[in-house]
């Protein structure tokens, strides 16, 4: 049996508790992780509380970010190279209920941890930093361009805030006043998000390319400050697609490959991915207040 983390009900972080399920074997192109660390994810939670639909039967499990060490391989598993898996491996990736002791995973969702990334970073890795890839495959920047990054103190914006700096922009980031420190240690112009945004960023000069990693907001400055509609993507705004026309960040990208080259640059020191707190299993309710108060940047991840 497996201890993971369960609802019966959607509902607040209090709906979650700790329970025990039947270990399930890995099928063909599958392998079963031992779970060391669980990033959480807003996605997570919007599932726990009933703001996105889930048709799934109770109890439910959760989570998708993991790091972790092989226990079983199924049959035709390899990794997104063609190279053997083997139990052992030290991984990081994707599984479906990873909020666990163990879970089981698409072998093509996995790469191997490098020596150089904590257990802790490589388990909140997936989620936030294929997303960033995601946003800059849709609208990719180089040098000339100035991006303004909607929420860049959290997970998904620190990303992407460092890999179009990477990519030879200047890079112009919302977020609270205490966030604004951690900005500029990463090359980034901070700025406090809320009423009067556009002013400020008008200030700090021309907008080129708005990538929202939080809400509309960043969207919303980025249509007053003149920024083409076909510069400008989001990861959340739902409403906005629509409504403004920007590009919802495209699925490409989020391949084991390239979570295999955030992982290489994160070991070389040129990418960074705090870890802002965490939680025990047992404490998985307290994980998930974290996730959903203000935190400092960074993941919130569970250590089974």
């Amino acid at each position: 049996m497996t201890r993971a983390a369960l609802y019966d009900r959607t509902g607040g972080p209090d709906a979650l508790y700790v329970g025990a399920v039947a270990d399930a074997e890995p099928g063909p192109g599958e392998v079963a992780v031992r779970v060391h660390a669980a990033g959480l994810n807003p996605f997570d939670g919007k599932l726990r509380s009933g703001f996105i639909p889930s048709y799934a039967a109770f109890p439910r499990r959760l989570g998708s970010d993991l790091a972790g060490t092989v226990e079983a391989v199924g049959a035709d598993a390899v990794y997104w190279d063609g190279t053997a898996i083997a139990v052992g491996d030290e991984v990081l990736g994707r599984g479906e209920g990873a909020v666990a002791e163990r879970a089981i995973a698409p072998a093509d969702a996995l790469t191997r941890r490098p020596d150089a990334v904590p257990v802790e970073v490589a388990g909140g890795l997936w989620v936030a930093g294929l997303t960033a890839v995601s946003c800059l495959a849709t609208v990719p920047v180089g040098a000339g361009d100035v991006v303004l990054v909607g929420g860049a103190s959290g997970a998904v914006g620190l990303v992407t805030t460092q890999l179009a700096i990477a990519a030879g922009a200047r890079v112009i980031g919302t977020a609270g006043e205490r966030n604004h420190a951690f900005l500029r240690s990463i090359g980034a112009e901070p700025v406090t998000y809320g009423a009067g945004l556009v002013t400020r960023v008008a200030a700090l000069g021309e907008i080129t390319v708005v990538m929202d990693c939080h809400g509309r907001e960043a969207l919303d400055a980025g249509v007053a400050l003149g920024v083409p509609v076909e510069r400008m993507v989001a990861i959340a705004a739902y409403a906005a697609l629509d409504e403004l026309g920007v590009h919802n960040a495209e699925r490409a990208a989020r391949t084991a490959q390239n979570l295999a080259g955030l992982a290489g640059r994160i070991a070389a020191g040129i990418l960074v991915l705090p870890v802002a707190g965490a939680f025990a299993l047992d404490d998985v309710a307290a994980a998930f207040t974290a996730l959903e108060s203000a935190h400092a940047p960074g993941k919130v991840i569970v250590t089974p």
